[in-house]
């Protein structure tokens, strides 16, 4: 059989089909502009290339979007570039994070971004820490509202939950509102949530900004009564961190108090010659500055306490006891003056009898270091004489690493 003279006699055949194809596109877009011009020239590059026994290269699929709309919208006379949306950043896309649907996503976009900057930056550990935080006062220095809610979303999120506090909603309702709103959309994993798990932990604040604290301690008063553990722990933490902060500024300021008070009194009994007045004005100012920052920080302290620990000390989880009886004692070493009494030393007592070995542990180690300052024995002999029997029946505690630490305990007292 002759196959050659019959492949030779079907290129003629193949090259005149191509060119009466060419001539009908040309009859069909001869007016339709000059898209369809370069479609053209591009089938003609193809008929040579079949021509020449190679498959052309497969045109790109476009999707549904895109013949959607230019079965609609004729073409233009020129190719313009596509224009892209703004891309979404990864603040925005956290909404999609375990589980939330992406159907109010575009909506609260915004609030995402605001919301989760600060605390990705702390959970990534990528920028410094010292940074982060000079980063955030700058941004509460220029907007003071704009700064208190992304302290606040930060909260939230350091709760767990992926609710988010708008500018709205902290304007126009009420804390407790609030509260209800986050534990609607509170997705609770009890066994998973930031302060649950280990990691680094921090404490900043900037103590004598009345809008900040004025809004800052009451939400935190409100989450740490939530039914939510982890709005409760979370809250009783940091409302617990807080308290040991403004505690230790205390201390500062009183000590800061004392000292201008006698460079006051050292002035004014100089002789008139010798005496400096503008020296004195500005110690009188500064006495005073440091009185109204006493005054501030008292206030702030009584809030917490009597907010916060004052409930959560019998919570009924272990984990948020533990946290207040661990913050007390260091109170205490931390400022004698006004937490070594009754007043105080009391839930130290009251933990010795808790059911859980850990919270009974945190009392015994926080009464360890009272009894270890030679200073305070006088003072503690009203609490050892209230307390020594449940002292003593420690030693036989069902849990041995409590047991020992009594005996620690007992021999310090004994000294």
């Amino acid at each position: 059989m002759k196959i050659q003279p019959f492949i030779m006699d079907m290129e003629p055949l193949q090259d005149s089909a191509l060119e009466s194809l060419d001539e009908e596109l040309s009859e069909d877009v001869s007016e339709s502009g000059s898209d369809f011009e370069v479609q053209l020239k591009s089938k003609r590059k193809m008929k040579q290339t079949v021509a020449h026994g190679t498959l052309p290269p497969k045109r790109p699929r476009r999707n549904v979007s895109d013949q959607s709309s230019s079965s609609v919208t004729p073409p233009a006379s020129s190719p313009s570039p596509v224009q892209k949306g703004p891309r979404r950043t990864s603040r925005q896309r956290r909404g999609k994070e375990g589980g939330e649907e992406e159907r109010g996503e575009e909506e609260r976009g915004e609030e995402h971004s605001t919301a989760g900057g600060l605390y990705e930056a702390v959970k990534s550990g990528r920028s410094a820490l010292a940074t982060v935080v000079s980063e955030w006062l700058e941004d509460y220095k220029q907007d003071q509202e704009a700064g208190l809610l992304e302290l606040i979303n930060f909260l939230v999120q350091c709760c767990g939950c992926k609710g988010v506090v708008s500018k709205e909603m902290l304007t126009s309702m009420d804390n407790s509102d609030i509260i209800c709103q986050l534990t609607k959309e509170f997705k609770e994993d009890l066994s998973a949530y930031p302060l649950s798990s280990v990691g680094p932990q921090c404490q900043h604040s900037l103590l004598y900004d009345d809008f900040l604290f004025s809004s800052l301690v009451p939400l935190l008063t409100g989450l740490a009564d939530s039914q939510v553990r982890a709005f409760r722990h979370t809250s009783t933490f940091i409302a617990m961190k807080l308290m040991s902060a403004v505690v230790e500024v205390a201390v500062s300021v009183f000590a800061q108090i004392q000292v201008t008070k006698r460079r006051c009194e050292l002035e004014k009994n100089k002789a008139a010659e010798h005496r400096a007045t503008q020296k004195l004005e500005e110690l009188k100012k500064s006495h005073s500055e440091l009185l109204e920052h006493q005054t501030e920080l008292c206030s702030i302290r009584n809030a917490i306490f009597k907010g916060v620990f004052v409930h959560r000390y019998r919570d009924r989880v272990p984990e948020i006891r533990a946290v207040c009886v661990e913050a007390l004692g260091g109170w205490v070493l931390s400022n004698s003056s006004v937490f070594l009494n009754d007043g105080y030393l009391k839930y130290l007592g009251w933990m010795l009898h808790d059911k859980q070995p850990v919270v009974r542990l945190r009392s015994v180690k926080a009464l360890q270091g009272l009894y270890e300052e030679s200073e305070f024995i006088g003072r503690l002999e009203l609490f050892t004489s209230r307390f020594k029997e449940r002292e003593l029946n420690m030693v036989l505690d069902k849990d041995s690493e409590v047991a020992v630490e009594a005996v620690k305990l007992l021999l310090l007292i004994h000294k």
